[in-house]
């Protein structure tokens, strides 16, 4: 487990894990939609659709997750960005996507995707607090109406977690200029 008084470790994750053995503990936010279904934060089951349907290449055979709550900032820009951008790139990944829970899981993110934009890959978060991760200096954003903790859509709702995915994979594609962020018509309905 994470130290949720504030870690900058990482740990590995290998792409062909089955998703039901994640879960996530963090202190921050409430975990009940990631821990209903992770995808809702660390989308593995839809981007193993979307290379199926011929959308993206492949997957890195190694992901990585950190929990990014009361980091340390020297830490995430000096040690565990640059280790994570280090080994995406010698993986051959050309586009990275990160996710954050709390406001500070935010900046980690945004600390993180800088290393591995600077290693020559495209990044951008899939935020739930888009001003901070602006803040931060995001390389790009993608912003759907979602809480913290549900970044990549809904717990179990499959169209919108893909949809949300294939918006930010196009808007990589397709932003002009470093820093920008696209507003996603996705919007959370679930009633708690």
């Amino acid at each position: 487990p994470y130290d949720t008084s504030g870690d900058y470790s990482y740990r590995v994750i290998p792409s062909d894990i089955e998703t039901s053995k994640l879960m996530v503990t963090h202190g921050g936010f409430d975990n009940s939609d990631i821990n209903k279904d992770v995808n809702a934060m660390f989308p593995l089951d839809r981007l193993r659709e979307l290379v199926k349907e011929g959308f993206i290449g492949s997957l890195a055979d190694e992901m990585y997750g950190f929990m990014g709550g009361g980091g340390n900032v020297d830490k995430f820009k000096n040690e565990t960005g640059p280790e994570i951008a280090r080994k995406l790139k010698e993986q051959g990944v050309d586009i990275v996507l990160c996710t954050g829970g709390c406001g500070t899981c935010h900046r980690s993110a945004t600390i993180v995707t800088r290393c591995c934009e600077a290693a020559g890959m495209s990044c951008c978060v899939i935020a739930a607090l888009p001003p901070i991760a602006k803040q931060q200096g995001a390389p790009r954003i993608t912003a759907p109406h979602v809480p913290i903790g549900s970044n990549a859509g809904e717990p179990n709702n499959i169209p919108m977690q893909t949809a949300i995915l294939k918006d930010t994979l196009n808007f990589i594609d397709e932003a002009d200029q470093f820093g920008m962020c696209r507003i996603l018509p996705y919007e959370y309905g679930h009633n708690v």
